[in-house]
């Protein structure tokens, strides 16, 4: 009976949040004012981390890293099908849950996150075959899962040429962050492609520019942890330039940030040239109307990391 109850309870509260999203997807605008779409984005993406909650406290973490609802609303804006969009963000989390924790296994080596991945793997497969997916798709996820798989090599021999104090050119720094955002276009556009009538590659582009601009903002403010772990950081790759990896390395976790921003113009002025051109790549590519929102974005974003590094440097002075 008090199984019988929370069940009937989780029904209903399930079914308040679809409705909430229900309204807040049919409020999204795009026409006007790219800011009122960030601020109905941001609240539409906590709808949806309440409708699709994880049990394990280690993938909340996880999701915490993968909260940008652009695929929901690429597919709401295209479709108007509540249903299809809903079904779209569950396939892309469950994706970016297994390329996230399989990438926390890569760097730390620890056999958890390896297991956990495993479990997602398997739910991605029991999710598309309970929603008849063409066999296409199947088969087109399994390959892009497996042509992503060479990123966490290659990351592994960035780290080792940090820790030897290599220093990064320019391009060597774009591969890394193209590289790095690859799962963008390779994996998760593949779901729209599946669901969208309005979709083409250059939506698939767009997308991985955009993921480019969030992945440099997780590096910024994934700065300290990731030199605490000698992983590979965009803004730690660029200030190597000028400052010796050890010299970061062995300064006190709240001197890092100061030391990259501060001591450092290529880690300011790489950063900053990566953005203007990954801006202006976008500006040039064409996509449906129904989806040109997502070039809104990429302008957005833009402007977000340029005002974030530029007051930081300007509280440094």
């Amino acid at each position: 009976m008090i199984e019988m109850s929370s069940s009937k309870f989780r029904a209903v509260n399930n079914r308040l949040i679809i409705d909430k999203i229900s309204k807040a997807a049919k409020e999204l605008d795009f026409t006007n004012d790219i800011m009122t779409l960030v601020e109905q984005m941001i609240y539409l993406s906590r709808l949806l981390s309440m409708y699709d909650q994880p049990l394990s406290t280690t993938i909340q973490t996880i999701d915490e890293k993968a909260q940008d609802p652009s695929y929901f609303v690429a597919t709401y804006f295209d479709t108007k099908d509540l249903d299809q969009a809903l079904w779209v963000y569950r396939m892309v989390r469950l994706l970016a849950r297994y390329i996230l924790l399989s990438d926390r296994f890569s760097e730390i080596g620890d056999y958890r996150y390896a297991l956990l991945a495993k479990g997602v793997r398997k739910s991605i497969d029991e999710f598309l075959l309970n929603v008849r997916a063409k066999h296409h798709l199947r088969y087109s996820i399994d390959y892009s899962l497996k042509q992503f798989w060479p990123f966490w090599r290659f990351e592994q021999i960035i780290k080792r040429r940090i820790l030897r104090g290599h220093a990064f050119s320019y391009k060597e720094i774009r591969h890394f962050n193209l590289f790095k955002s690859s799962d963008a276009s390779i994996i998760y556009a593949k779901v729209l492609d599946e669901k969208l009538p309005s979709f083409n590659e250059n939506v698939s582009l767009v997308l991985h520019y955009n993921q480019a601009f969030l992945d440099i903002q997780d590096d910024w403010e994934d700065i300290e942890d990731d030199v605490q772990e000698d992983m590979p950081n965009l803004f730690v790759m660029a200030a190597v330039e000028d400052i010796p990896y050890h010299t970061i390395k062995n300064s006190s976790h709240e001197r890092i940030r100061n030391i990259i921003i501060d001591g450092s113009e290529s880690s300011r002025a790489t950063v900053i040239r990566l953005v203007n051109e990954y801006q202006a790549s976008v500006r040039n590519i064409c996509i449906p109307d129904n989806l040109v929102f997502l070039k809104s974005l990429s302008v957005q974003y833009a402007d977000t990391l340029r005002g974030m590094i530029s007051s930081s440097v300007d509280s440094q002075i």
